[in-house]
């Protein structure tokens, strides 16, 4: 390999496993009681981090909601950074990172790697280098450069506030709608969808500039139906993106049909709807503008 500085710390084996196109990931049934209603899996934030990342690194999540990102994080032996406006998901974040331990040195996903002991010592330094106490803020996304420096910043997982969808029922499967907040300044509350995706997208420009160059931003998002307009979110996602300085490197998808388990036929006998049971994970790398 060279003098070239390697990605991660993944095997072969788990390269290649992590790199097929569609994943099924789903919560835990521990996670599930959280009452978080948009939380991603620790698998999935932990894969992403284990893929994208090293021991020490920084890891930044601006709707950070239950935490799922910076528990991982700390896990993997990375810095957590998390913003989020809703008090109680704030309380939640940092109930459940108290309760987490570093984990690094006992990861299967390690064995093969650290059979090389200067590999082993490489984490040790790195952990030895760097504060990797997690940081949790209850404040508005759009304000992160008040509190992150530019260019300090590995890796942001994040899935950004839906328009107006937890309002609403969830027409998949009849589950009753959850607010995620009534806050004024919530994103997901603003009535007007070009507005909505204006704000939110001063949000990742923000994500673009703490980003140190050549770094991922990962963005979760499902497409949307809102009466019977169908947005297809992840593309205006994707070009926001690229006008806030990301070049889109790739995509995966996130298959969750596991966990709708009472799907309806929408539209039935008239207009034929499709169910949505995935979302899309975008991968972003910061380009320069």
């Amino acid at each position: 390999m060279g003098d070239k500085e390697r990605l991660n710390y993944l095997d072969g084996k788990t390269w290649s496993k992590y790199s097929i196109s569609v994943w099924d990931l789903v919560k835990t049934p521990s996670e599930a009681r959280l009452g978080h209603p948009a939380m991603f899996p620790l698998e999935l934030c932990e894969r992403l981090i284990s893929i994208y990342t090293k021991v020490g690194d920084v890891v930044l999540d601006p709707f950070m909601g239950s935490g799922s990102v910076l528990v991982s994080a700390k896990k993997l032996g990375r810095k957590g950074i998390g913003f989020d406006i809703v008090p109680e998901f704030v309380e939640l974040a940092r109930k459940r990172l108290e309760n987490q331990k570093i984990e690094i040195a006992f990861s299967t996903r390690l064995t093969e790697f650290l059979r090389d002991e200067e590999k082993v010592e490489e984490i040790r330094r790195r952990l030895k280098q760097v504060d990797i106490t997690p940081e949790v803020y209850c404040a508005d996304a759009r304000t992160l450069l008040n509190y992150i420096k530019p260019c300090t910043v590995d890796l942001c997982i994040t899935s950004p506030p839906y328009w107006k969808v937890h309002k609403r029922k969830r027409t998949a499967d009849y589950k009753k709608p959850r607010p995620y907040s009534n806050l004024e300044n919530d994103l997901g509350n603003i009535e007007d969808y070009k507005k909505f995706l204006g704000e939110l997208a001063k949000v990742f420009r923000n994500v673009q500039k703490v980003l140190k160059q050549g770094k991922r931003c990962i963005v979760v998002v499902m497409d949307i139906r809102v009466g019977g307009e169908f947005i297809p979110f992840h593309a205006d996602v994707m070009e926001m993106m690229r006008k806030a300085g990301f070049t889109i490197e790739d995509i995966i998808i996130w298959d969750r049909h596991r966990e709708y388990n009472n799907l309806r036929p929408l539209g039935y006998p008239y207009t034929f709807i499709v169910n949505k049971v995935h979302e899309y994970i975008l991968i972003f790398r910061k380009s320069s503008i």
